[in-house]
C-alpha cells in the first residue's frame, strides 16, 4: 500500500532543515541530509523547493510568518506578548536561529525579501504598542517593538531552561517590561551615536597597518556572509590587495577567524575590567557592564557578530576556549546581577542576562543608529529595566 503524503510536508521539511542548519551550519547540510532526516527521498524535496538556498529562504520566512501570525491575531498588546511568550517557550530554536544566523547565506535579492519581511513583523507590533503609550514617538515605538522581539528571540538561542511554564512566564514578563519601559529624554540633541567600524581614525589620512586592514575586512565579510561563504580572495579584494598579499600576514583563512575571535575576546576582557574597576557599587557595575556591551555593539557590531555566530567554525581548541570565555563573561554579569537582586534562581538570572545581551544585538542589527536617535541611552534604559525588574 502506498504511503500517503502528509498534508503538512512542506512545514515538516522546513522544520527539519531549520534544525539541521542550526546544528551543523548551512554549508554543512545537503538536501540529501534534510531528506534523510525526514525519511524521504531527495526528489520529494525538489518537488517543493528548487534548491537548498530556496529552502533556506522559505525556512527563514516561515519563522517570521509564525511570529507575525501571533501578533496579527492579538487584539491587545498583552494578548500579543502572551502569545509570543507561549511560542518562545516551545523552543522553536531552529526556525528563529535560522532567521538570525543562516539568512546571511541568501543572495542579495533574497536578503532583501527577508529584510522587508522582518520590518513588516516589527511594524505589525507597533500599533499594539501605541495604545496607552502616548509618550512614544514613531521612532521610539519602532525601537521598543524591535527590542521586544530581540529580548524574546534571545531565549531561543540558548539551552538554559527552568520549566516550560516558568520559561513562558519569564518570557512574558521580560517582554512586558520592555514594552512598558519609560523612555525619557536624555537632554541635548537626539543625535545618532556610535562609530562604524573602520572609520573615525584620529589623524586624517592615517593608514592603518596592512595586517589590521586585512583583519578588519575579514571580520566584516565573515559576519555579513558567513565564514564559509568568504574566500581569501574576497578578503584581499576588500582590503585592496591580491590574495597572495593576505597570505603574507595570515597563513590561511582559519588563522584570520582565530585572530578575529581573539580581538573580540580582548575587547570583552578589557571592557569588563574597565567597567568593574570604575564601579562604585553593584548597581553601578551592572550599568557599566551594560554600557560596555552597548558600546561594542554600536562600534563593532561585526566583531560581536563573529563571536555570536561563527564559534562553530573554529578549530576545536579555540572553540572550547571561546565557549569558556563567553561563559565566564556571562557569569560576571550574573554574579553582579545577583548582588543587586539577591535570592533569585541562578538559571533565571542567566536567562535575563542573555535576554538583555540578545536585545542589544538584535536592535543594533535591525537598524541601529540609522533608525533610532539617542540609541545608546535608549538601550541603557531598556536594558536596566530588564535587569532590575522585580
Amino acid at each position: 500500500m502506498a504511503t500517503r503524503r502528509p498534508p503538512n510536508r512542506k512545514a515538516l521539511i522546513r522544520q527539519a532543515a531549520a534544525d539541521l542548519f542550526v546544528e551543523r551550519g548551512y554549508h554543512n547540510v545537503s538536501m540529501s541530509d534534510v531528506a534523510e532526516a525526514l525519511g524521504i527521498g531527495p526528489s520529494a524535496l525538489y518537488h517543493h523547493y528548487r534548491n537548498k538556498q530556496d529552502l533556506l529562504l522559505h525556512t527563514v520566512l516561515d519563522g517570521l510568518d509564525q511570529v507575525d501570525a501571533r501578533i496579527k491575531a492579538a487584539g491587545t498588546l498583552d494578548e500579543a506578548l502572551r502569545s509570543l511568550a507561549e511560542f518562545i517557550a516551545g523552543r522553536p530554536r531552529g526556525l528563529l536561529a535560522t532567521w538570525e544566523r543562516e539568512a546571511r547565506h541568501l543572495d542579495g535579492a533574497q536578503r532583501g525579501v527577508i529584510d522587508t519581511r522582518e520590518a513588516e513583523v516589527v511594524a505589525d507590533l507597533e500599533p499594539l504598542l501605541r495604545v496607552g503609550r502616548t509618550d512614544l514617538d514613531d521612532a521610539d515605538t519602532g525601537l521598543v517593538a524591535a527590542a521586544v522581539l530581540g529580548a524574546l528571540g534571545a531565549q531561543t538561542r540558548h539551552r538554559i531552561s527552568l520549566s516550560r511554564r516558568k520559561d513562558e512566564q519569564l518570557a512574558y514578563r521580560l517582554a512586558t517590561v520592555v514594552a512598558t519601559c519609560p523612555l525619557p529624554e536624555h537632554g541635548g540633541a537626539r543625535a545618532a551615536t556610535g562609530t562604524p567600524e573602520g572609520v573615525g581614525l584620529p589623524v586624517p589620512g592615517l593608514q592603518r597597518p596592512r595586517r589590521d586592514q586585512i583583519l578588519t575586512e575579514a571580520i566584516r565579510l565573515f559576519d555579513e556572509r558567513g565564514y564559509q561563504s568568504v574566500t581569501v580572495a574576497d578578503i584581499g579584494k576588500a582590503a585592496g590587495i591580491v590574495a597572495s598579499g593576505v597570505y603574507r600576514h595570515f597563513p590561511g583563512k582559519t588563522d584570520l577567524l582565530v585572530a578575529a575571535v581573539n580581538r573580540g575576546v580582548e575587547r570583552m576582557y578589557s571592557s569588563t575590567e574597565e567597567a568593574l574597576s570604575q564601579a562604585r557599587d553593584p548597581r553601578d557595575a551592572l550599568e557599566r557592564l551594560l554600557r560596555a556591551r552597548i558600546t561594542i555593539a554600536l562600534d563593532q557590531v561585526h566583531l560581536l557578530g563573529i563571536l555570536t555566530n561563527e564559534r562553530d567554525q573554529l578549530p576545536e581548541k579555540e572553540r572550547t576556549a571561546l565557549r569558556r570565555v563567553q561563559r565566564d563573561h556571562r557569569d560576571v554579569w550574573v554574579q553582579t546581577l545577583d548582588a543587586v537582586r539577591p535570592g533569585r534562581d541562578t538559571a533565571e538570572l542567566k536567562m535575563i542576562v542573555l535576554a538583555v545581551q540578545g536585545m542589544v544585538y538584535f536592535v543594533v542589527r535591525s537598524g541601529g543608529t540609522d533608525r533610532w536617535p539617542d540609541l545608546r541611552e535608549r538601550l541603557v534604559d531598556l536594558g536596566m529595566a530588564l535587569l532590575l525588574d522585580d
